[in-house]
């Protein structure tokens, strides 16, 4: 009895689709998503023709390509530039990258897209001091410039010009250009109220003397204590300085 036309047909489709699944199944740049559809078989690929990681029916499949930006589906891990390679996500580091790319959320990690630090609760995030977030929908979407705010905790003011910053009044930066660290220094002349000066006590505030040689001098000894401080810092010595600046001030500022 001959076979019919048809049948021969059908036969040959579903040769056809079971060498293509079987295909799929052992290649190692796809992988079987669902019934005669496939999907890139490995984190980080795409279809190379429209750049997507979606499931494909199978007359639709073309080769894949590594893409950096894609969220790795187990892992706090983005797709980095160089193929195969992985970056933890902003705000996480890798535990051990040589078992797997398992990570943990750490505090104090710049954010790699605008200024902002990781907060010690996971997933939130703090501006870097002169910078405020800008929300879209809830989400931070950039950190911007906020000039003339005070910010107590670290004793300075944003100034007008992005990344700069004053010290208040009294106070004199540690590493000047390097860090925002700043100490209290004797001496020096009130910026707000050139009748004060600091006093040996940090915060405290003494009627300056515009004709006595201390008042006259202020600003040099304030300077040379500044770069005191700074030469410190250089040698790694800025805790015993802060640290012991009480005695460090005195001996700078005998009068």
């Amino acid at each position: 009895m001959k076979t019919p036309l048809s049948t021969k047909i059908l036969i040959a489709t579903v040769v056809l689709l079971v060498a293509w699944h079987l295909k799929v199944a052992t290649s190692a740049k796809t992988r079987l998503s669902g019934l005669f559809m496939a999907k890139p078989a490995k984190p980080g690929y795409v279809w190379a023709d429209l750049s997507n990681a979606d499931s494909r029916f199978f007359w639709d499949i073309s080769d894949v390509k590594w893409k950096t930006g894609i969220d790795h589906p187990e892992f706090k891990a983005v797709s980095a530039e160089k193929q195969g390679e992985w970056k933890p996500q902003p705000g996480y580091v890798f535990i051990d990258k040589s078992v797997n790319l398992s990570t943990n959320w750490e505090a104090g990690l710049l954010h790699p897209d605008f200024m902002a630090w990781s907060d010690k609760n996971e997933g939130a995030w703090v501006p870097v001091a002169g910078y405020k977030f800008v929300y879209s929908d809830g989400d931070i979407r950039n950190a911007v410039w906020d000039p003339n705010r005070r910010y107590d905790d670290l004793k300075l003011t944003s100034m007008s010009q992005q990344d700069k910053y004053n010290p208040y009044p009294g106070y004199q930066f540690i590493e000047p250009g390097k860090s925002l660290k700043v100490v209290w220094v004797p001496g020096l002349v009130n910026a707000d109220n050139a009748q004060l000066m600091a006093g040996m006590q940090e915060g405290s505030w003494i009627v300056a003397n515009p004709r006595s040689p201390m008042y006259r001098s202020a600003g040099a000894r304030g300077n040379r204590f500044g770069r005191r401080l700074g030469r410190a810092a250089e040698n790694g010595a800025v805790r015993g300085v802060e640290n012991g600046v009480q005695g460090a001030v005195e001996r700078a500022f005998r009068f």
